[in-house]
């Protein structure tokens, strides 16, 4: 059997807890494995509106779409209006997901909508093995548990990671590719540097943020353990890593940009150096990583860079915080606007928080049965209090009655009336439960983003544009209507409404009011 060489061997840096009883390790993996996966498997099939509904929304209407550019079985209408309408989507990240999704669908032989929650809970959890993998080698078995429980047990990730989402695909193959990274560090070879340009391309690929740590991480260990540049370019490794991990994002990129040249839209609207000057852009994002991860562990795993046993593992992880901080210099608006973003930091962070708890319980000097029993009452008490938390949050969100009424809504119009409003989630709860086509009228949050780019804005001659040729106006977001006033006076003082209840109002575009 082939040895591990001395230089990447794992160091058990001291003989207590998780480091010397071996069957407590493992039992404490078990344990926060089986509880992690309890409080992401309830309330499996509630619809998808928990988290940031209109990304999940997308996603189903796309998975939709390509499962029934296949059926037989449904109404010719129906086959129509879902593919048209996942055909309609811009192009965002490479659907995987959906494609997996649908995939689901054509083997059960119905769209049941929670399969892709199964996927997204799978990648999540292997990404937190491969974690605790990873922290048991680059620093010992205690801080394996505490960066294991840090990603399977708290309120925020326990629910992101349901989510029809590619982030949680994405958070997993980062993982693996810090994994890749540290294995090159320790044993420079082919078969290390396949996996680390590997993983590092297909987690690009999948969500392109994740570029920002990884690429800085990937730059910095090349050179720490190369030096001179003549060694980079002579290195057949690090040529392997590079390439294979920028090859499937440009890949993409050629696709996306000049093939069907539909993610053009992506690249506007992002970039705002002027907020870096704001403030309130540093305050909501500091709010965010707090909502996330919790600012405390954010600072201690900051802390944590320090105390790492080897100077290459120091400067992957400040590499890795460098590269998180550009990404959300570089994507300022989403990064203090939409949380799911700062899910990159959660691997980093628990790698940081995780080196400090490894130094805790190394500088226990107390009767060693006592402080077992203590520093497992604690881990115990943190993992059923956040294990509870996000089962108290789940239970109190019942979308029945959502879901209902978007259903009925279906009957409201007919198939063709052409629709324009405010409704929740750029229409997708209509288009998706209704089987209602909808043109959206931005929101004030549209509004602003595009302030910020420059652009201006003739409110009623963008409202005469928009409008030309429909035939209803629909609000069922009553406080956006309020929010717009110019738009409700245009509303309600030119045109009749056809109906009214207390939970839409539609306006008649080909009745005016006779002034």
């Amino acid at each position: 059997m082939k040895s591990i060489p001395e230089n990447f061997a794992i160091e058990l840096k001291d003989d207590k807890l998780f480091n010397k009883h071996h069957l407590l390790y493992v039992i404490s993996i078990v344990v926060i494995l089986l509880i992690g996966l309890l409080i992401r498997f309830y309330d499996l099939t509630e619809a998808p509106l928990d988290f940031h509904p209109t990304r999940q929304l997308y996603s189903a209407i796309k998975a939709r779409g390509m499962f029934y550019q296949d059926l037989q079985t449904v109404p010719a209408w129906q086959k129509e209006f879902a593919v048209g309408l996942w055909q309609e989507q811009g192009l965002i990240e490479p659907p995987v997901m959906e494609r997996l999704t649908a995939f689901a669908y054509k083997i059960i032989g119905e769209e049941v909508l929670w399969v892709a929650r199964i996927f997204s809970i799978f990648f999540w959890t292997l990404g937190g093995l491969a974690l605790l993998s990873l922290t048991k080698r680059m620093i010992d078995r205690n801080a394996a548990v505490v960066a294991f429980l840090l990603f399977m047990v708290t309120p925020y990730t326990a629910i992101a990671s349901r989510a029809f989402q590619p982030d949680p695909l994405m958070v997993m193959l980062m993982i693996f590719a810090i994994w890749g990274m540290v294995r090159w560090i320790d044993e420079d070879n082919i078969k290390n540097a396949i996996f680390t340009g590997l993983f590092s391309g297909l987690a690009i690929f999948i969500k392109s943020v994740v570029i920002f740590p990884l690429a800085f991480a990937l730059i910095a260990i090349v050179f720490s353990q190369k030096i001179k540049i003549i060694a980079v370019l002579r290195s057949k490794s690090v040529w392997i890593i590079g390439v294979l991990a920028i090859l499937p994002y440009i890949l993409y990129m050629i696709y996306g940009l000049i093939i069907i040249g539909d993610l053009q839209s992506q690249f506007s609207l992002r970039f705002f150096p002027q907020m870096w000057i704001d403030p309130v852009f540093w305050l909501r994002w500091i709010e965010m990583i707090n909502h996330v991860v919790g600012f405390e562990f954010f600072l201690a795993a900051i802390i944590g860079i320090f105390l790492l046993r080897k100077t290459s593992y120091r400067i992957l992880l400040s590499a890795l915080f460098i590269g998180y901080f550009i990404y959300g210099i570089t994507l300022p608006y989403h990064m203090s606007t939409h949380d799911y973003y700062q899910l990159p930091l959660v691997p980093i962070v628990a790698i940081g928080v995780s080196v400090i708890f490894s130094q805790i319980i190394a500088g226990i000097k107390f009767s060693k049965w006592v402080s077992t029993l203590v520093v497992l009452g604690v881990l115990g008490l943190y993992m059923l209090y956040n294990a509870w938390d996000v089962r108290v949050t789940l239970a109190r969100n019942n979308y029945d009655n959502e879901v209902k009424f978007w259903e009925n809504m279906s009957g409201v119009f007919e198939p063709d009336d052409r629709v324009i409003g405010i409704t929740q989630d750029y229409g997708y709860r209509l288009n998706y439960w209704s089987w209602t086509g909808i043109e959206n009228w931005m929101s004030t949050s549209d509004f602003s983003v595009r302030e910020l780019a420059g652009q201006e804005f003739d409110l009623q001659s963008l409202f005469k544009e928009q409008t030309k040729g429909m035939d209803y106006f629909l609000v069922t977001q009553m406080s956006e209507l309020n929010n717009q006033p110019e738009i409700r006076e245009m509303l309600f003082e030119n045109y009749q409404i056809r109906e009214e209840t207390g939970d839409y109002i539609i306006f008649d575009l080909n009745q005016k009011i006779e002034n």
